[in-house]
């Protein structure tokens, strides 16, 4: 098997791995009056920690289907249909004009899977600066998530390769 496609079958992995995975925990607080909100409702202050497969399916069930949409395009099927690609690609004769032509549109649309990683870092950010002392964690989930990012904008690279 080629270097291109171990490369792929191991982004694929990462991506199944990152979209299960949990990928963020909350932890929320109220800030010198956490101790109250914990007196009234002891659930409104534990961590809550999210996969991106279950975000998009918590917004869904919440009616949010722009937002359930928007990230299950950008964080599952660009990053499948990108994949699936890079496999044809793989498969044909490098020379080929189909290849070429592919590796173009995959190329165009690597750039949103890094829409998600994008999103994460807002959401945290956003987290991190709310009043109260709230907190976002990375969970090991993103790290599998950006390594099939980056997995699959390397493929092109060893793809590409004149070979010997």
């Amino acid at each position: 098997m080629s270097g291109p496609r171990i490369l792929i079958l191991a982004s694929c992995g990462f991506l199944g791995i990152g979209l299960l995975a949990p990928t963020l925990t909350i932890e929320p607080r109220a800030g010198q009056f956490t101790w109250l909100v914990e007196l009234w409702d002891e659930e409104a202050t534990k961590p809550v920690t999210y996969s991106i497969f279950g975000a998009i399916r918590d917004l869904y069930l919440m009616n949010n289907f722009f937002l359930a949409l928007v990230l299950g395009l950008f964080s599952i099927l660009f990053p499948i249909f990108k994949l699936s690609l890079y496999w044809l690609v793989t498969d044909r004769h490098p020379n080929s004009g189909s290849v070429r032509s592919l590796l173009k549109w995959t190329d165009r649309l690597s750039k949103f899977s890094m829409v998600e990683v994008l999103f994460l870092a807002l959401l945290i950010l956003t987290v991190k600066t709310l009043p109260g002392g709230s907190e976002a964690k990375i969970e090991w989930g993103a790290y599998a998530f950006v390594t099939s990012a980056i997995g699959a904008m390397l493929v092109p690279l060893l793809a590409e390769r004149p070979k010997k």
